[in-house]
């Protein structure tokens, strides 16, 4: 090859030398960057390759070189992969046309993902700061005055503050849990820790009119856990129940021994949430219901966070659910998890 070729792309793009649109080299990682992580590379890459050598685009790239330019490039979203985007680089070498395909696919999704979470946050910390600035002009213009209107301000800002706290919380703590969290862990008793979440969401489901109760034997064993991540797991979980329950529903908090395991189950008999959202709901960022976060203030950050507490605990979670019926998470522990 010439000093045309100085210039060849990084390892882990996919290659091949073309020779009249014949592929008369291609590298191994080819067929990777044409596969789906759960496919074989060598079955779905050759067929996308033959797919890639008949593609209108890539002619179009190898032809663009015939004008004197050294190298060009594209990136699209190729009809015979939905879903997915490539970007294209062709060089001219004295061996044939050097073409590099690298799958950008969840480069794109990344940066959505980056571009939807500066929107929502946006969004929740504008809400919240235009109604306590709102409550603080009212009092500044003679609210003050009126012993009504001042405690209706003055729970207004608290309410809203109470809203970005818990905002500006969660995005620390999935900071914090960036890898693998780091855990400090305690021995406890469990039936302590149940009924101090109990007591604290107490209030919350009085003013939801939804019953609260805790179902769990008085034996309860103690358990070697990070006692404050477990505590905001419960309070995460019971909390989003008591939101989603309609007036004179439950909300059911039960922890049951099974062996050297802990089964913890949070059970309402709320609004329930649709099949095709389940799969997704503890993914970084995603709400079932966007309207209705709205409301309560989040950003699908909650329940990402509980599965990363509960798997750093060697644990699992899962959820059943049933559309106007209630839904039920079930959290299977090791008592240590140490």
């Amino acid at each position: 090859m010439s000093d045309k070729a100085s210039f060849l792309p990084p390892r882990n793009e996919g290659l091949a030398l073309l020779r009249d649109f014949s592929v008369a080299y291609r590298s191994p990682s080819l067929l990777e960057a044409l596969s789906d992580l759960d496919e074989v590379p060598e079955q779905a890459g050759n067929q996308r390759l033959d797919h890639l050598m008949a593609d209108p685009e890539l002619r179009a790239l190898v032809d663009s070189l015939k004008d004197g330019r050294s190298e060009a490039s594209v990136e699209y979203m190729p009809d015979w992969w939905p879903g997915q985007v490539l970007s294209l680089s062709a060089y001219d070498t004295d061996c044939g046309t050097l073409v590099a395909v690298q799958n950008r696919t969840l480069v794109h999704r990344l940066a959505n993902i980056q571009q939807e979470f500066v929107a929502n946050v946006s969004h929740e910390l504008r809400t919240p700061l235009t109604s306590i600035r709102m409550a603080a002009e009212s009092l500044q213009m003679g609210a003050m005055a009126n012993d009504k209107l001042r405690a209706k301000f003055a729970s207004n800002i608290q309410r809203e503050a109470e809203r970005l706290t818990r905002l500006v919380n969660e995005l620390l703590v999935v900071a914090n849990l960036h890898g693998r969290p780091t855990l400090h862990l305690t021995d406890f008793g469990l039936l302590d820790l149940a009924q101090e979440v109990i007591g604290t969401l107490e209030p919350h489901a009085d003013l939801n009119h939804v019953q609260l109760k805790l179902v769990a034997p008085q034996d309860l064993p103690m358990a070697r856990w990070d006692r404050d991540r477990i505590h905001q797991v419960l309070i995460n979980l019971v909390d989003n129940a008591i939101k989603f329950t309609p007036a004179s529903g439950s909300v059911t908090l039960g922890l049951e021994p099974k062996g050297d395991r802990i089964e913890i189950r949070v059970i309402d008999t709320g609004i329930g949430i649709p099949e095709i959202d389940r799969p997704r709901i503890f993914d970084r960022f995603y709400r079932v219901d966007k309207s209705r976060s709205r409301v309560t203030g989040g950003v699908g950050l909650g329940l990402s966070i509980v599965k990363d507490i509960i798997v750093a605990h060697k644990g699992t979670i899962e959820v059943t659910s049933v559309i106007n019926q209630g839904t039920t998470f079930i959290i299977d522990l090791p008592i240590r998890a140490d």
